[in-house]
């Protein structure tokens, strides 16, 4: 499950860093990613601690919300779309297809997140 974890934490990080490439948006995309690095840092940390993972994961889901705030157009939906996802996701040891659905739904945000912020 930590490797689960750790591999969606870093696709989502690495399509951010790609994809926050200029524009206006530069900023907030910036900001995004900066959230998912002390998100994976935390989530790291409490490896085992499935609270600590959890909230860390809320923390995140906040952080985002947050960040759609401050953006307009395609990158503030796909920012409030990612901070629903994330939000949505409670590690469950009784649920381990809970991971798989939300590496889904977590690649389909990063992707609408890069086209937004390219």
């Amino acid at each position: 499950m930590k490797t689960a974890r750790l591999a969606i934490v870093t696709f989502a990080a690495a399509a951010l860093l790609t994809a926050c490439g200029g524009g206006n948006s530069t900023a907030v995309c910036q900001e995004a990613v900066k959230a998912f690095t002390d998100y994976s840092a935390a989530a790291g940390a409490s490896a085992g601690d499935l609270d600590a993972i959890n909230k860390a994961t809320s923390d995140l889901a906040g952080q985002l919300k947050d960040l759609a705030a401050k953006a307009d157009g395609d990158l503030q939906s796909s920012l409030s779309k990612m901070a629903d996802t994330w939000a949505a996701f409670k590690i469950d040891p009784s649920n381990p297809a809970a991971v798989t659905e939300f590496a889904t739904k977590a690649s389909e945000a990063t992707q609408e997140l890069g086209l937004a912020c390219a």
